[in-house]
C-alpha cells in the first residue's frame, strides 16, 4: 500500500468516526443535562418532603392540644355532673332525713 492509499484509507476512517464522536459529544452533554436537571429536582422534591414534614408536626401539635382541651373540658363536664348529682342526692338524703 502506498502512502497515499494508507491517507486515504485514514481520511474514510476519520470521516465515518466524526459523526460518532459528535454523537458520543451529544449523549455525553446530555446526560449532564438529565443529571442536573435530576439533582435540581431531588434538591426540589427534599425541600418539599421538609415543609410537609413541618406542616404534619405542626398539625399534630394543633391536634394535641385540642384533644388535651378536649379531655380537660369532658373531665370539667364530668366532675360538674357528678357535683349536681352529689347536690341532689344530699337534698334527697336531707328530705328523707336519711343522712348518717
Amino acid at each position: 500500500m502506498t502512502p497515499e492509499e494508507l491517507q486515504q484509507i485514514k481520511d474514510i476512517v476519520q470521516a465515518a468516526v466524526a459523526p460518532l464522536q459528535q454523537g458520543q459529544e451529544q449523549l455525553t452533554q446530555g446526560q449532564q443535562q438529565l443529571t442536573a436537571q435530576i439533582k435540581a429536582i431531588e434538591t426540589k422534591l427534599d425541600k418539599t418532603e421538609h415543609t410537609l414534614r413541618s406542616e404534619i408536626k405542626g398539625s399534630e401539635q394543633k391536634i394535641i392540644a385540642r384533644v388535651d382541651q378536649l379531655e380537660k373540658l369532658s373531665a370539667d363536664y364530668l366532675d360538674g355532673q357528678v357535683q349536681g348529682v352529689k347536690r341532689r342526692l344530699d337534698k334527697v338524703e336531707q328530705i328523707l332525713n336519711i343522712k348518717p
